[in-house]
């Protein structure tokens, strides 16, 4: 009986074994074979030629699946949605390279004025379709008279931007520099410019990498168990009662430990300022565009934005002749409206990367700009751009100018006379902000 009892037990666990691993196998074939819907996909990078950094490789597909649900063509130089191939002749004089296939631009019977954009995954966009990037939402509303190069990448800041300026600079025949930050941390690396180039242990590394030998949903799996949800910090692992810690973006700056650093920030600054505007003799334009407005602990937050910081950023930029202006307040108006710029992030509503609304609120915004300074055609046709001025009331509070090629640079904008300043007036109504 015993012996029976026994033998019974053994095939009961056999059993148990067997189902467990016939359902860790079904179990894993069906993640595998529906992750495509729900997890994003991942490129090993490579080193572009012409930028000496990494890149997405080109003629790739990028798949996101967070904040919508969006595929990106990777096109040459690893611009993400730009696909178009470009044929570079050499440059002679004031020529520019020639770009041909289908692009429309090229329609046009004068040059169209060309900007490089550069900037992190806020500008990268790889979160909604190619059409509704901000690049090409500037070159639709400009019909043919602007081209834009999107050369942002997630994770880099002005040192990586102002070590590539060089290089495509007269490769693309670039009239003026677009840094669009939505942290302002990210001006002051310039400093560090120029970062060396990847090596040839890099490349043979990159070769290995490990997104071309796991499959997408093994890698989101390890780094959701490994990395906090920003996937920057290592995950601290904890294992107790009660509630985790947690500071909020409201309390993110400290009013009078920020005083204590005024001054080693102005200097900073100034340091930060001084080698943007060395890495480049053309014209520059910062554009301010903080992820927000945000939804937090059920109140509708203007910014976590620090004002020492946008003060002496924005001195700094004038003494160095550096454009800058802000879409906090072209934000704000949009939230007053129900349009929300940006997507959500762990359910908060607001926190995410831009959205195809926001693309279009910075490109609406951009093509104004350079209308008023006479860089480009009135627009006479085809999609119009919403004449109302823009409510911004901290653009150019200290008159930053930009000094360069063109003359028109500098001449002050229609849109800034007689500009109400603060915060649109009908917001008051509809949501109450925060100043954070």
């Amino acid at each position: 009986m015993a012996a029976r009892d026994g033998m019974n037990q053994s095939i009961t666990v056999g059993r148990l074994a067997v189902r467990w691993l016939l359902g860790g196998v079904v179990g894993t074939c069906l993640i595998a074979l529906s992750s495509p819907w729900f997890v994003r996909s991942y490129q090993p990078l490579v080193v572009d030629p012409i930028r000496k950094t990494w890149v997405l490789p080109p003629s790739a597909h990028y798949r996101w699946r967070s904040e919508g649900y969006a595929e990106t063509q990777i096109g040459p130089l690893g611009m993400p949605g730009r696909i178009q191939t470009l044929d570079v002749e050499p440059l002679h004089g004031n020529r520019s390279p020639r770009q041909v296939g289908t692009d429309p631009i090229r329609s046009s019977s004068s040059k169209p004025f060309r900007i490089a954009l550069w900037g992190d995954s806020q500008v990268e966009g790889v979160c909604v379709a190619d059409a509704d990037k901000l690049f090409a939402t500037m070159e639709r509303l400009a019909e043919g008279r602007v081209q834009v190069f999107p050369l942002a990448r997630s994770g880099e800041d002005a040192a990586d931007w102002l070590s590539q300026i060089p290089h495509v600079e007269d490769h693309l025949g670039i009239d003026l520099h677009l840094f669009l930050i939505a942290d302002l941390e990210d001006l002051l690396s310039a400093p560090n410019a120029p970062l060396p180039p990847p090596n040839e242990s890099d490349v043979k590394a990159a070769n290995s990498a490990i997104a071309s030998r796991y499959p997408a949903f093994l890698i989101q799996a390890a780094r959701n168990l490994l990395m906090e949800n920003s996937g920057s910090n290592r995950r601290s692992l904890r294992f107790g009662f009660g509630p985790v810690d947690s500071t909020s973006p409201e309390s993110k700056h400290n009013p009078e430990a920020e005083a204590r650093l005024g001054s080693e920030r102005v200097t900073r600054w100034n340091d930060s300022m001084s080698s943007i505007r060395r890495s480049t003799g053309k014209p520059i334009w910062i554009l301010n565009a903080p992820v927000a407005p945000q939804i937090i602990s059920g109140r509708i937050i203007q910014t976590t934005q620090s004002h020492l910081d946008l003060d002496a950023m924005q001195n700094a930029a004038s003494m160095h002749q550096i454009f800058f202006l802000s879409a906090r307040a072209d934000f704000a108006h949009a939230v007053g409206e129900g349009c929300w710029p940006h997507g959500f992030h762990n359910g908060r509503i607001g926190s995410g990367h831009l959205n195809a609304q926001g693309n279009r609120i910075l490109a609406e915004r951009l093509i104004r700009e350079l209308l008023d300074r006479d860089l480009i055609r009135e627009v006479t046709s085809g999609e119009k751009l919403d004449k109302e001025p823009s409510r911004n009331g901290d653009l150019l509070g200290r008159e930053a100018s930009v000094l360069g090629e063109h003359q028109s640079l500098s001449k002050p904008s229609p849109l800034r006379m007689n500009r109400p300043r603060g915060m649109p007036s009908d917001l008051s109504s509809r949501a109450r902000f925060v100043e954070g």
